[in-house]
């Protein structure tokens, strides 16, 4: 099996990271290649964003199905792009936002969201209303760092995250809390633990960590998505393409 990850930035300082943080995830059987986008915003953290890196996320993935990749993952929590490509592709693609909050959902009926900006903030709350699943999603809170800013200061982003979390327990009253950014690596374990510790046993999701799973169970099962949902558009009968 082969999966590609694409991570929507227009740096790659971050995939070796992204490369340790998902490996306890991948099944032996499977190889994972991790690129990024060669134009478009610089993150994504805004609707602008998303708009302006569409078309590269989209033709990257036109591109992996072409060489024979067996399913994609968007690493962004916004899931950019996704419902755009599958009109092109038959092979499953995943963002960060819904298998996440579809697992919450599931072990949860009172659940919230911490992201990175307000700006993100609204756009998983679209997602969530386009899915039909804020009626459970009880809080989104924001930590105001932008991407560039998450991991500057060691410690700093489990110290921040930890006490909007605790607030998310005793004043929003939610059973589990889903991780807003992809860029939170290796901290839904560490957060998890943390708040056990103080009497607040609460599941942190990853949202990497359930996106690939859930990819993987897709593929293994022959599963993608329904072309009456999203019908197929052939790119030859049109004049022109945004896609490579």
């Amino acid at each position: 099996m082969r999966i590609k990850i694409i991570v929507p930035l227009l740096t790659s300082k971050y995939n070796s990271a992204v490369q340790e943080d998902i490996a306890p995830y991948i099944a032996p059987d499977v190889s994972v290649t991790v690129v990024n986008l060669d134009f478009g915003s610089p993150s994504i953290e805004s609707r602008y964003d998303e708009m302006c890196s569409t078309p590269d996320i989209v033709s990257k993935i036109v591109e992996s199905e072409k060489e024979g990749y067996d399913g994609v993952f968007v690493s962004c929590v916004s899931d950019p792009a996704i419902s755009v490509a599958r009109e092109l592709v038959d092979i499953p693609i995943v963002g960060g936002f819904e298998p996440a909050a579809l697992s919450a959902g599931m072990i949860s009926k009172r659940w919230g969201i911490i992201t990175i900006t307000q700006s993100c903030a609204c756009l998983i709350r679209d997602l969530a209303t386009l899915a039909g699943i804020h009626q459970q999603l009880a809080c989104i809170r924001s930590i105001n760092q932008p991407i560039d800013e998450l991991h500057q200061a060691p410690g700093k982003l489990e110290e921040v995250l930890l006490a909007q979390i605790k607030k998310m327990v005793s004043e929003d009253r939610v059973t589990a809390i889903v991780l807003g950014c992809t860029g939170m690596m290796g901290m839904a374990k560490y957060l998890s633990r943390e708040m056990e510790t103080v009497g607040m046993p609460i599941q942190v999701i990853d949202p990497s960590a359930v996106a690939l799973g859930y990819l993987q169970m897709m593929i293994r099962a022959g599963l993608t998505h329904s072309r009456l949902e999203y019908p197929k558009l052939d790119l030859r009968e049109r004049d022109m393409s945004c896609v490579k």
